[in-house]
């Protein structure tokens, strides 16, 4: 166990080592008289060979890559304490390592070609996991500022991003997995993102650019900026899930989680991890007109409806506007598949809910839906796919109205609720104009084993239904009041 005793000692033994580890060098210097690294004639003052003088002196220089691995070491040590009291302890440390790196960024004058990038590289990976003090934070901002900001300055790009990634860690906190070798290579490489899959329901893809300090709530926004959703109140009803285990694991991402953080966590227990993105609130309208956001939606909505949870059957019975609407929508299915012929009698049982199907023989389902096919061959897939969510809206309205009206039996309540839970479109939204499809919609190659994550909308009176499944065959999610009250809590 470490304790701040523990850690200050370990962290003065990397220094101690690190200045022993270039001794050489050290007394190479003064056997040169005591003159400078760049040889012009300065030399060190008398008496006033500190340790840290000597390690701030000869930072970029022969001892660069011991003084980087310590302070390397000190980042891992800190990530490991991870209460707030123990943090607080090593407020001066952190200060005292931002002040060196500052110290040597400033007018270096290394004979070293790579020594100040790999200063401003070091400053990049600090800036991402620990905070300076409140009173160090307004300086360090205004450097970092003066750094990005200065005409034909070398560093600017790189010290635009320790402002962003300070920022975020005052925001978020930090990071707080130590980064696996792959990110810590890269980021001294000078790579600082990575290319990280987010599949939507149905297995389609989408590939997005992941930063040292990206979080949860960025990757949505982009995710609903591509579906044409602009709005604060739309990007909030949906959530990044964590699936390990195939399916056996699934967790939601809290919105200032940091992507990397999960993800290194993630590997450690399963190396073919995934994340989910998905819509697990219900109150805003659909945009129909966006490719993408439709093929999200209407692949969330499909395995819910062939399973029967957004039909209603008063007394058991299916109406003949029932049979007319279900015979429609299967068609509507069929065609999403991009297939004009006609289903078979296996194709239907996929499409219809195993309860109404065993409503009327199977040749008579066919037969009604050759009728609608003929009606739906003109419609492109996207539109299919539209016109289904807009019949599923309509028909959950009328329930709904119905439910109002008191029409509907008090043992019917429960699964009318479902519909509720399940379906708030109500036509077109009215959030600004979205980017076309965002390219062919390709399903992933697991997308077969996948099922659907809860989907939850509160209801008046402050109590929340669900209408949840597994991720995958055989792995259950059970929810109680208590603990979807935490869940909304995170996102």
């Amino acid at each position: 166990t470490f304790t701040p005793g523990k850690t200050l000692v370990l962290t003065a033994v990397c220094v101690w080592m690190c200045i022993l580890c270039s001794g050489d060098a050290f007394h190479g210097r003064l056997a040169a008289a005591g003159t400078d690294r760049t040889g012009s004639g300065q030399h060190f003052p008398q008496g006033k060979y500190t340790h840290s003088y000597f390690v701030g002196y000869f930072l970029f220089d022969s001892c660069l890559m011991c003084v980087c691995m310590c302070v390397f070491v000190f980042v891992c040590v800190c990530v490991c304490l991870s209460s707030s009291q123990l943090i607080g302890e090593f407020t001066l440390m952190r200060d005292e390592a931002y002040c060196q790196l500052l110290k040597q960024l400033t007018a270096n004058t290394s004979s070293k070609p790579d020594s100040c990038q790999r200063g401003w590289r070091l400053l990049y990976i600090l800036t991402a996991y620990h905070r300076s003090s409140e009173v160090l934070k307004p300086f360090l901002l205004k450097y970092l500022q003066q750094a990005s900001r200065s005409a034909g300055a070398q560093y600017q790009g790189i010290a635009k991003a320790c402002e962003q990634n300070l920022k975020k860690t005052f925001q978020y906190g930090g990071r707080v997995v130590p980064p696996n070798s792959m990110e810590l290579k890269a980021m001294m490489a000078g790579r600082s993102s990575k290319r990280q899959l987010f599949l939507f329901p149905g297995g389609i893809e989408r590939h997005v650019k992941i930063k040292t300090c990206s979080v949860a709530l960025e990757v949505i926004e982009e995710l609903c900026y591509e579906m044409g959703l602009h709005r604060l109140e739309a990007m909030e009803e949906y959530a990044i899930f964590l699936v390990t285990n195939r399916g056996q694991s699934v967790r939601p991402l809290n919105k200032h989680e940091y992507i990397l953080d999960v993800a290194t966590e993630a590997e450690l227990v399963d190396t073919n991890f995934s994340f989910w993105f998905r819509r697990v609130v219900w109150t805003q309208p659909l945009k129909f007109e966006n490719e993408l956001c439709v093929a999200m939606h209407y692949n969330q909505i499909l395995p819910d409806y062939r399973k029967g949870l957004l039909n209603v059957l008063p007394h058991g019975k299916v109406s003949d506007q029932q049979f007319h609407q279900i015979t429609k929508l299967a068609a509507l299915q069929h065609r999403a598949k991009d297939v004009i012929f006609i289903p078979s009698i296996h194709e239907l049982s996929e499409y219809i809910a195993t309860p109404l199907f065993k409503k009327q023989p199977p040749q008579q389902w066919v037969t009604m839906v050759t009728q609608h096919m003929q009606q739906v061959q003109t419609l492109n897939p996207h539109q299919a796919r539209a016109q289904f969510l807009g019949e599923i809206s309509v028909h959950i309205k009328r329930k709904q109205r119905r439910l109002k009206k008191g029409i509907l039996h008090a043992d019917h309540l429960c699964s009318t609720q479902k519909c509720v839970v399940m379906f708030g479109l109500c036509g077109a939204g009215n959030d600004g104009s979205g980017p076309p499809g965002g390219g062919a919609v390709q399903p992933h190659p697991e997308a077969h084993c996948w099922s659907q994550l809860p989907v939850c909308r509160p209801q008046p009176g402050g109590h929340e239904h669900t209408a949840g499944h597994s991720v995958a065959a055989g792995a259950g999610i059970t929810q109680t009041t208590q603990t979807r009250t935490q869940f909304r809590g995170h996102m």
